[in-house]
């Protein structure tokens, strides 16, 4: 039989925000201890730098471009087969579990979990019918507390791997923790561990509206921004201790003998980062530079593994190891990561931006044009032996070198426009060798309580 697969994905939880990957604080001891025993790459990067656009790639192993999905066009295009529907087509059980909105039936990344537990809703199985007001204000009250979804998750997870598994088949499991999402509010006594109460009082009174700061209305130094990565990191550190107890139950109901663990964030997040905050208007490695551990001992010895890979790898990966037969394989972009990481040093990263979020500053900060900074702009971005070129739909281009500059600090696109043509024309061979594979779809209409949900999300 073939291995049992499950893909936790950490929404917003930048590459530096686990210890195996440098965290400033030692907020992750479960997902470090999953670390020392897997596949841990260290240059992983997301197709795209927001949550829609990114799970579409995730599941369909196709990049922004060819899926079509982006904040114009919501939903996902039936024709394009995904990885849930592919892997029960080969017999694997389905079961997806999801706390936030974005990830659900609304955009059509259920297709293909025979079981889909919409977890942002108060119950599970409301799916996509109409979200009233009496709903989010009982989340409000009940769900939310000091919790995004994390716990409700595991509680759904662990009663699943109870009733409905089927041990006879091989499962697909994925499941996406959302608490490390803005607004930072982690529970208490996560916050306490890291900030002593000066420093606590102080983060708390930080500005959190990113959109605020991002047209100018907040001021914020760097003592504010410090503030809220301790806030994020006591997220983390919370997403931490949940992860441990579902490993803990999976291990309980046998479900982690023959398992291999995917944990990956969906992308990261800027704290100031390049002036920026959320995870929108650019394609800097703050957002598409991202954790990635397989842990299966039999197919990816434990180690450091520093080839570059994406997201729109794992889908032609895991046939590989369903032993899926040439009918049943999509086209797809990505390279196997059973692939030798020699066969995978000269592959391109390519990351996408393909429609910017101005509805917020339409919305509530309408004396702002997001053109002035430039918040109006798509992006292409390749990243290619340690250079990376991103070019955006209107402006100069920028390039930096990766390993002399991990931050993204200084372009040296004016002193090598040798590199910048090189890599221009090696990501102009890219785009017309991946054209879009099918039309998008249409954004449709949006339930208002939805809508509204999504807006303290920041996205609309």
């Amino acid at each position: 039989m073939p291995p049992n697969i499950a893909l936790f994905v950490l929404d917003c939880v930048r590459y530096d925000g686990l210890g195996c990957y440098g965290a400033p604080r030692p907020v992750t001891p479960h997902l470090d201890a999953l670390a020392a025993g897997a596949r841990r790459y260290t240059q992983a990067r997301s197709a795209a730098v927001w949550t829609l656009e990114s799970h579409a790639s995730l599941f369909t192993g196709l990049h922004p471009r060819q899926h079509g999905v982006n904040v114009a066009q919501r939903r996902l295009d039936p024709a394009l087969p995904t990885l849930a529907q592919t892997l029960a087509g080969l017999g694997y059980q389905t079961a997806g579990f999801s706390t936030n909105a974005w990830v659900g039936p609304h955009f059509g990344l259920d297709r293909g979990f025979q079981h889909f537990a919409s977890l942002w809703r108060l119950f599970p199985g409301m799916g996509a019918a109409p979200f009233p007001w009496w709903e989010k204000a009982l989340r409000k009250r009940v769900l939310e507390r000091g919790d995004k979804g994390a716990a409700k998750l595991n509680r759904h997870v662990a009663r699943w791997l109870r009733r409905d598994r089927d041990p006879a088949r091989p499962f697909f499991l994925f499941a996406l923790y959302l608490d490390a999402h803005l607004p930072y509010k982690p529970p208490p006594a996560h916050a306490r561990a890291l900030l002593d109460p000066a420093a606590l009082r102080r983060a708390r009174a930080a500005n959190q509206d990113a959109w605020a700061f991002m047209a100018g209305e907040k001021q914020m130094a760097a003592a504010d921004f410090a503030g809220l990565r301790g806030l994020y990191d006591a997220e983390i550190r919370y997403v931490d201790a949940q992860f441990g107890a579902l490993l803990a139950a999976m291990q309980a109901a046998g479900a982690l003998d023959h398992t291999l663990i995917i944990v990956t964030a969906d992308h990261g997040e800027n704290i100031g980062d390049h002036g920026l905050m959320d995870h929108q208007y650019c394609v800097y490695d703050s957002l598409a530079h991202v954790p990635l551990l397989l842990h299966y001992p039999p197919a990816f010895p434990p180690g450091e593994d520093a080839a570059p890979v994406q997201h729109t790898d794992l889908f032609p990966t895991l046939l590989d190891l369903a032993a899926a037969p040439a009918a049943a394989r999509p086209r797809l972009p990505g390279r196997s990561l059973l692939t030798p990481p020699s066969a995978r040093l000269t592959q391109p990263s390519i990351i996408q931006y393909t429609a910017p979020h101005r509805h917020r500053f339409a919305r509530r900060h309408p004396h702002f044009d997001p053109a002035r900074r430039g918040f109006d702009r798509t992006f292409d971005a390749i990243v290619q032996a340690g250079h990376k070129l991103i070019r955006p739909s209107y402006g100069p281009p920028e390039l930096y070198d990766l390993a002399a500059d991990p931050g993204e600090t200084a372009d040296l696109a004016a002193a090598r426009p040798d590199l910048v043509a090189r890599l221009g024309a090696a990501l102009d061979d890219w785009l017309a060798a991946h054209p879009p594979a099918a039309p998008a779809a249409a954004a449709g209409s949006l339930d208002p309580g939805l809508a509204e949900h999504l807006r303290g999300l920041g996205y609309l």
